[in-house]
């Protein structure tokens, strides 16, 4: 009988034959490992000598004159981008250019709920751009305080005495 566990989950105690089938029909892959009495460690099932023709990789095969490709390791991400992170860079770069605090609050908000939401959920992308809209966002508050305190008294008190004389 052989114990089969798929990284630290036991997926049961099978026969050979069992194990055999299973690498056929995929409930197994050669990468889950097996140990069975009288081995000393646990191991994958394709390092089994009765299982290696089961458990090899099925490679297709190269038709002539075809170049292999190159596939990036991103292309093949699968998940979506939470929308909240890209909410978040927009209302960010928007505040920071026009609107201050208005706009800058609401990206800051958005940024923190889509990372919130990317950490619970692996499948979602969007880390960065929720960290940029957060940067954006914090630095375009920063940048309108700024403005708000050496050009914001002047311009309140040229408000205020153009409505004295009216």
């Amino acid at each position: 009988m052989i114990h089969v566990n798929r990284g630290a989950t036991s997926l049961g105690v099978f026969s050979e034959q069992e194990v055999r089938d299973g690498l056929s029909s995929g409930r197994f892959t050669p990468t889950d490992i097996g140990w069975r009495e009288g081995m000393t460690t646990w191991q994958p099932l394709s390092q089994f000598p009765e299982f290696a023709a089961t458990a090899a990789p099925t490679v297709p095969p190269v038709q002539a004159g075809a170049t292999p490709t190159r596939v990036s390791p991103t292309a093949a991400y699968a998940g979506r981008t939470e929308p909240l992170a890209i909410w978040s860079l927009v209302l960010s770069i928007v505040g920071l250019l026009c609107c201050g605090f208005i706009v800058a609050v609401p990206g800051i908000v958005c940024g923190h709920l889509a990372i919130s939401k990317i950490r619970k959920e692996p499948n979602l992308g969007g880390t960065g751009l929720a960290v940029a809209g957060l940067v954006i966002g914090y630095v375009g508050i920063a940048v309108w305080v700024v403005w708000l305190f050496l050009f914001g008294s002047g311009f309140l008190q040229g408000l205020a005495e153009g409505m004295s004389k009216h």
